[in-house]
């Protein structure tokens, strides 16, 4: 290839050669499907000519800092062929090709195991309509299962490369995945001690393999080991999983990238990256993040900042981005041409970032869907990626008093309904842990499933147990409902009261449905510690009164005040209690007045 201008090695002349960057979208690069992209990118023309490469060191070819992943081509029906099985659209995924390599787009990463083993075929259709020497293609030798990891059919995958890919060699070959599984022993099993590595490296000796590396995820020895055998491999570049998440805090099996990155720069190593948007959640992060980025830099969307701190790093060659639809590719483009790299400020404040990012306890699922099919059906992705999305939006909230507990069950479970069909959820789960294999983040898989199911049953246990007591007070002529024990229809606090000094344990953690909660009777509550009410009717000095508590609270009707029988006034207990501040204020005269009331009888 003809090398266009590339930038300098060291990184301060490297960041003062890169101009200004366009901005990228968010949601689209999260994998959005078309018309659901949020309108991030600069309008306009796509620029064109101004394509930020980086030099490969051994051969001094360019390489396009953005990269075009192909695990993700779009399909006849109009998803992505990393999740459906049907036909890969070959017209639309010619159109991304030409577009890509129009504006300067020149690394093409693929797999035999993409997109069910058509990944390949399609790339080298597209690409073979144009001169061999204006791209580069990269691709794996994938021999995952067992049955393909004897030298004779580990070679046959290799030469099948060439056939689909139409070449008659390849740019960038790599080990595909080393690291998981077993470690070392798979790594052994898969490509020393058949002889396949030692046939790829006569291969790159022979010309039809140009650049020799390995793709990482998960157990450090193995990593440590392929690089204490650099001078015997020679190795020309390693993929790793790096973002400004992953940096410092991996989560699951994979290793931190910052040390990755660290052991690959100072041998000379260039690094490809992979997973700059971890799966797309950082484009999806909580909203507290969201707004920190966007105070940050309002005009950039979310992604950006994914993208252009992986590309910051001097020592990357390019960063792959999986593209389904033209306005992924676009938006790409823009961030890329040329990319605006962080400031030192920048970097510090995206690991501040990173840090707040910890507070949210979500699975490290990438949606790569390594893990399926699974053969109970189940349908993994979407059920740990549903749960992630409420952990995100605050609707996962562990403490069932908070007063957002109750809305957050119900989205939670609406949410999960919509998202992973009945027949699929995780309570088919039975716990075979086929899927814990083949997940590259090393998620327990079964756990987490089981973890969720729990969690669902207990959303579901709940609501069927406040539906239960409302529909005592609606239809079972009941005023008070206490955990389906204690029912009451007597008016007034009296039977409140009743359980709070006589046997205040039934209140303590219950649920109550309340036909008309007053000021004294919400106070009755927070003293008894009941973590979740539902009034017919409720006081504003009542919702006052809860509200600096943790109990959930719903209701069907909120009033200024509640009157007296006759409508006269107010309720006795509702005057007897104003002026109070408090619930422990409010008992003394809640007892005063129910003493005068017996001793009147």
């Amino acid at each position: 290839m003809n090398a266009p201008e590339t930038d300098g090695a060291s990184r301060r002349g490297f960041l003062k050669q890169l101009g200004l960057g366009a901005l990228a979208a968010g949601a689209a690069l999260a994998g959005c499907k078309p018309g659901t992209a949020a309108p991030a990118a600069a309008a306009g023309p796509l620029p064109k000519g101004q394509m930020t490469y980086r030099k490969n060191p051994r051969t001094g070819e360019a390489v396009s800092l953005l990269g075009y992943g192909c695990m993700r081509w779009p399909t006849v029906e109009g998803g992505s062929g990393r999740e459906s099985a049907g036909e890969l659209d070959q017209e639309a995924i010619n159109r991304l090709v030409d577009t890509a390599l129009a504006h300067g787009v020149n690394y093409f990463d693929t797999s035999p195991a993409y997109c069910r083993g058509e990944s390949e075929r399609a790339v080298g259709i597209a690409l073979s309509r144009h001169p061999r020497e204006s791209y580069f293609i990269a691709t794996k030798l994938s021999n995952f299962a067992k049955e393909s990891q004897s030298r004779e059919n580990s070679l046959a995958m290799y030469r099948k490369s060439f056939e689909y890919l139409q070449t008659d060699h390849i740019d960038y070959m790599l080990l595909h995945s080393v690291g998981g599984g077993s470690g070392m022993q798979l790594l052994r099993e898969r490509y020393i001690d058949n002889g396949v590595l030692d046939f790829l490296l006569a291969e790159r000796e022979a010309g039809r393999i140009r650049n020799l590396g390995f793709s990482f995820h998960g157990n450090v020895e193995v990593f440590d080991h392929l690089l204490a055998e650099h001078g015997r491999y020679k190795w020309d570049f390693v993929q790793i999983q790096m973002n400004y998440l992953d940096w410092r805090h991996a989560g699951g099996k994979n290793v931190n990238a910052e040390y990755l990155y660290t052991e690959l720069e100072r041998r000379g190593i260039p690094v490809v990256i992979m997973e700059p948007l971890l799966g797309g959640r950082l484009a999806k992060v909580p909203d507290s993040i969201a707004t920190r980025l966007k105070q940050r830099e309002p005009g950039r969307s979310v992604a950006s900042w994914a993208f252009r701190f992986a590309g910051s790093h001097p020592g990357v060659l390019t960063v792959l981005s999986g593209m389904t639809y033209m306005e992924h590719l676009e938006d790409n483009i823009r961030t890329f041409c040329p990319l605006k790299p962080l400031t030192d400020g920048e970097m510090s404040f995206l690991q501040d970032t990173a840090t707040l990012m910890m507070q949210y306890k979500t699975i490290p699922c990438n949606d790569c869907k390594y893990c399926m099919p699974c053969p109970y059906g189940l349908d993994i992705p979407a059920i740990l990626l549903h749960y992630n999305k409420c952990i995100n939006e605050g609707d996962v909230v562990p403490d069932i008093r908070s007063a957002d507990y109750r809305r957050a069950r119900r989205a939670f479970l609406a949410g999960y309904g919509r998202a992973v069909p009945k027949e699929r959820q995780a309570d088919r789960c039975i716990g075979c842990g086929k899927c814990m294999h083949h997940c590259p983040q090393g998620i327990k898989i079964p756990r987490e499933l089981q973890m969720i199911d729990r969690y669902v049953e207990q959303l579901k246990r709940e609501i069927a147990s406040m539906d239960s007591l409302v529909r005592d007070l609606r239809d079972g002529g009941w005023t008070l409902a206490v955990d389906g024990i204690y029912r009451s229809g007597e008016g007034g606090v009296t039977a409140l009261y009743r359980l709070l000094t006589e046997d205040p344990a039934l209140l303590r953690g219950a649920r109550v449905a309340d036909k008309v909660v007053g000021k004294g009777a919400a106070a009755l509550m927070v003293l008894g510690g009941v973590r979740e009410l539902h009034a017919g009717v409720i006081s504003e000095d009542a919702i006052a009164m809860l509200r600096s508590t943790r109990i959930s609270v719903t209701y069907d009707e909120r009033v200024p005040e509640i009157r007296n029988r006759d409508n006269t006034g107010l309720c006795p207990i509702e005057a007897g209690c104003a002026g109070c501040t408090t619930a422990e204020e409010c008992l003394p005269r809640i007892a005063a007045f129910i003493e005068q009331q017996q001793g009147g009888e």
